[in-house]
């Protein structure tokens, strides 16, 4: 039979009541907070002046859980890095819509271009350590060459096909046309990262589209 205290328990309970997390469900929220704010912190300062302390401190947490968790700086952010590159590597290489290679294209490229106008933390993150790779500041320069080989070889697979439907005129190398146009990718976004007040998505977005037709389709 309940008792009196289990029947108001029941009744006076919250309706909402979560039940407690388990440790690694505790664990697991608070690594995420932890890198969260590494990449807020690295997108806005770099990681060169960002230390463990700071990270726990901006996650809302004691200054020595970063260092708890993680151990060291560079175990932090070869999981930062870890993350970042599988959020690039989704984006770098979508499933195929279906639409012809030229419209493949465009809708690839504004997608990077429409992630300048609401990056994500983690994103901008990764665009930095791209570049302290390029100056060799970070472990992050393998990884950043394997997204770049990963989104040419989508990019040249997709070209490839549009050429062998008709779609894409002859005398075109997919090989070459992914490098141009991955260049000229990352390159219209470290110029938004740079000075993102002084760019214009729209514009940057409507002239890759023209340029993609005209390598691709005029004569």
């Amino acid at each position: 039979m309940p008792t009196h205290d289990d029947l108001t328990a029941r009744t006076t309970a919250p309706p909402d009541a979560q039940p407690r997390r388990t440790q690694a469900e505790r664990r697991a929220h608070a690594e995420a907070a932890l890198l969260a704010a590494a990449a807020r912190l690295i997108a806005e300062h770099g990681s060169t002046g960002v230390t463990l302390a700071r990270v726990g401190e901006e996650a809302g947490f004691s200054r020595g859980l970063a260092t708890h968790y993680f151990g060291s700086k560079a175990a932090l952010l070869a999981r930062l890095q870890e993350e970042a590159l599988a959020e690039a590597m989704a984006a770098a290489a979508p499933e195929r819509s279906g639409a012809g290679a030229v419209e493949e294209l465009y809708g690839f490229a504004r997608g990077v271009l429409d992630g300048v106008r609401n990056p994500t933390d983690l994103g901008r993150a990764f665009v930095v350590l791209g570049a302290e790779a390029l100056a060799g500041a970070s472990g992050l320069t393998a990884a950043v060459a394997e997204l770049d080989s990963r989104m040419r070889g989508w990019v040249a697979d997709v070209v490839g096909q549009g050429a062998a439907e008709g779609e894409v005129r002859g005398g075109v190398d997919p090989q070459a046309f992914a490098f141009a146009f991955v260049g000229l990718l990352k390159g219209l976004v470290v110029q938004a990262a740079a000075a993102p007040e002084a760019f214009d998505v729209a514009v940057a977005t409507a002239e890759a589209q023209r340029w993609i037709r005209l390598a691709l389709v005029a004569d």
